[in-house]
C-alpha cells in the first residue's frame, strides 16, 4: 500500500519554518491566478514566475492553517529571494508529484506450474 500523505519541504521565509506541501487548496489558488486554466501554470514556459506562483500558494495555505496572518503574492517572493536562494526544481517537483497518479506496484502473477 503507498503513502497517501503529500510530500513536504521546510522552507523558512522571515524567521518562520513553513511546511511547502501542494494540495488542493495550493493546486485551486493557482488556477485562480490562470483564470481557470491551470494546465497555462505549467506550460507557460515561465518556470520561474510559476515556481513563485505555487511557492506563494503554499506559503499562504501554511500560513492559514498555522493561523499566521502572513500573506505572500509571487511578485512580493520575487523581489524578497535572490534566484540562488530559491529551490525552484524542487518547488516543482513536488508541484508535479502532487499531481501525478500513483502507479501500484506491479504484484507477481502465479504460474498455474
Amino acid at each position: 500500500m503507498s503513502d497517501i500523505r503529500l510530500e513536504q519541504m521546510p522552507f523558512e521565509v522571515d524567521g518562520k519554518t513553513y511546511q511547502l506541501r501542494c494540495n488542493m487548496n495550493v493546486l485551486a489558488d493557482v488556477q485562480e491566478l490562470h483564470n481557470g486554466d491551470f494546465v497555462s501554470s505549467l506550460n507557460g514556459g515561465t518556470t520561474m514566475k510559476s515556481a513563485l506562483e505555487f511557492l506563494a500558494a503554499m506559503l499562504n495555505d501554511y500560513a492559514d492553517e498555522q493561523g499566521w496572518e502572513e500573506r505572500y503574492t509571487a511578485r512580493k517572493l520575487g523581489r524578497k529571494f535572490k534566484l540562488t536562494d530559491l529551490p525552484i526544481d524542487k518547488i516543482m517537483s513536488l508541484v508535479v508529484r502532487s499531481i501525478t497518479p500513483d502507479v501500484p506496484e506491479e504484484t507477481e502473477v502465479e504460474s498455474g506450474n
